[in-house]
């Protein structure tokens, strides 16, 4: 990241006056994405492993937020052109409040367009973005969730990373096809399981999502029900989950509007809850969080997030 990124998100830090926050505490300090639906997050309580957790902060949707919009789209221009017309007429939409980066991840993660309140700017950085290369998501999955979570430590606001993706687990660089070794050998396991690398793959990067403190989320452009993508499209949902986010998939070309207008609608009714875990936790622990409503919420996380800055 830039300077001038640092510069945007201290800019938006003053001019989002932040609640008054209690004095830090002891133990690790993690977020956790939450939503209340009709209710109201009034007498909210935090229970880790069976032991009350501390809530340092509640940020709600009228908090400043800053949405990552990551492109990883490389197939069907058709279903092209429907997702990046649905994301602009949600970004056009927006309130105040939310800024927007968009970045490109089929290159590696490049960022495209500045986080800014500039809505223009974004949506013209969505309609020319390339559309060819190789899938990316897998690979920068990591590092963009690593990147809100460093923007979030600049600023008092909620933070969220939204993929817009057609990706098709051929199309990676990575080769996930899980060749059979040894066609002589009837035993040869990889004649019985050839989407291990896939499985494999989406439980080290779930493991690794359940550290982030930013729900990373995505719209998936094409359902597809061969073997291998059927595996990958679960473990596409199961890294999500793990970060307290959520994967929407299209079946159809008509049905990406309202996929990607249901994806903003859920990060913009997001809560962000810092909570402090008590100390002397096993290494993934279970999560309860309880107020006068119901409330949907991550039920497991990593007891250690990445380090605060």
């Amino acid at each position: 990241m830039t300077r001038r990124h640092w510069l945007l998100l201290l800019a938006l830090a003053r001019a989002r006056a932040a609640k008054p926050r209690p004095a830090a505490g002891r133990g690790v300090l993690r977020r956790i994405a939450a939503w209340f639906g009709d209710a109201h997050p009034d007498g909210l309580k935090a229970v880790v492993d069976g032991r009350e957790a501390a809530i340092d902060r509640v940020l709600g949707p009228k908090d400043g937020l800053l949405l990552l919009l990551v492109l990883d789209l490389t197939e069907d221009i058709a279903r092209i052109d429907a997702a990046r017309q649905a994301a602009a007429a949600a970004i056009e939409s927006l309130p105040d409040h939310v800024w927007t980066g968009v970045l490109s991840a089929t290159d590696g993660l490049r960022v495209l367009q500045d986080p800014g309140p500039d809505r223009a700017a974004a949506i013209a950085a969505i309609q020319s973005a390339q559309v060819t290369g190789r899938a990316g998501l897998l690979e920068t999955i990591e590092p963009a969730a690593r990147l809100a979570v460093a923007l979030a430590r600049k600023a008092p606001v909620r933070v969220a990373v939204l993929y817009l993706t057609d990706s098709e687990i051929s199309n990676y660089r990575e080769d996930f096809t899980n060749p059979v070794i040894n066609y002589s050998d009837t035993r040869d396991l990889s004649r019985r399981f050839p989407d291990a690398l896939i499985r494999e793959k989406s439980a080290r990067l779930a493991a690794t999502l359940a550290r982030s403190d930013a729900p990373v989320f995505a719209v998936h452009l094409a359902f597809r029900r061969d073997r291998l993508n059927e595996a990958y499209q679960t473990g596409l949902q199961q890294i999500l989950e793990a970060s307290g986010g959520r994967a929407w998939f299209c079946n159809h070309l008509t049905e990406i509007p309202d996929a990607v207008h249901a994806a903003f609608q859920r990060i913009l009714s997001m809560y962000s809850i810092d909570i402090r875990l008590p100390d002397g936790l096993p290494k993934s622990v279970s999560v309860q969080l309880s107020a006068n409503g119901g409330v949907d919420y991550r039920t497991r996380l990593a007891a250690e997030g990445w380090s605060r800055e």
